[in-house]
């Protein structure tokens, strides 16, 4: 007998991937501002977080919501040598079994999904920062490749693979979508910004 394909849970999106700034959903593409919450719209968020030791307290960096179309455009505008690098990373440092496995053991809950460092292993808990990943669709999470977390470490690897074009244009995203920074407000490192 025929094992019918599995349609992946739909899943309320968690506070993780709400927008720390207004306190809800993300309703609007960073790119080009489309309403994001009707049924069969795809995007993706990511959110980079700072955390303090000994303290409860964390900091946001940056978090943006970015519609798939927009995210396709982006993608092609980042060299073809810095996506052959970080394709070739991850093929090389991710435990694809140990990811599977994960995933197949909670299909419904994507803490599971976060609680390490998708490259390093490293426990969420023991990470001082971090950056997560969700691929959504109107109001729910799409459970298939995402959600997942990358840790500093692996972040500072990766962007070292990255060409001066790349940099370039993760620096005008930066600089057109969080501006200048405050004074006293550390900037956005451009090396931090992957975009999905």
């Amino acid at each position: 007998m025929k094992e019918e394909p599995t349609t992946p849970p739909k899943i309320e999106i968690p506070k993780d991937f709400h927008s720390f700034s207004k306190q809800g959903l993300f309703e609007r593409c960073i790119e080009c501002d489309k309403f994001l919450l009707d049924e069969g719209t795809e995007y993706f968020i990511e959110k980079a977080v700072k955390k303090y030791p000994g303290y409860k307290a964390f900091d946001v960096i940056f978090e943006y919501a970015i519609c798939a179309t927009c995210a396709e455009k982006m993608r092609k505008r980042i060299s073809k040598e810095s996506l052959k690098s970080i394709e070739k990373y991850f093929a090389e440092n991710v435990n694809i079994n140990q990811r599977i496995d994960v995933m197949q053991a909670n299909p419904d809950n994507p803490n599971a999904w976060m609680s390490e460092c998708m490259v390093k292993g490293s426990a969420k808990a023991e990470l001082n920062e971090f950056q997560i990943y969700a691929h959504c669709n109107g109001k729910h999470l799409e459970m298939v490749q995402m959600p997942y977390l990358i840790s500093g470490q692996a972040l500072d690897e990766i962007a070292n693979l990255l060409s001066e074009q790349t940099l370039d244009e993760l620096d005008g995203f930066v600089n057109k979508h969080f501006g200048p920074p405050p004074e006293l407000m550390e900037p956005i490192p451009k090396k931090r910004l992957v975009l999905i």
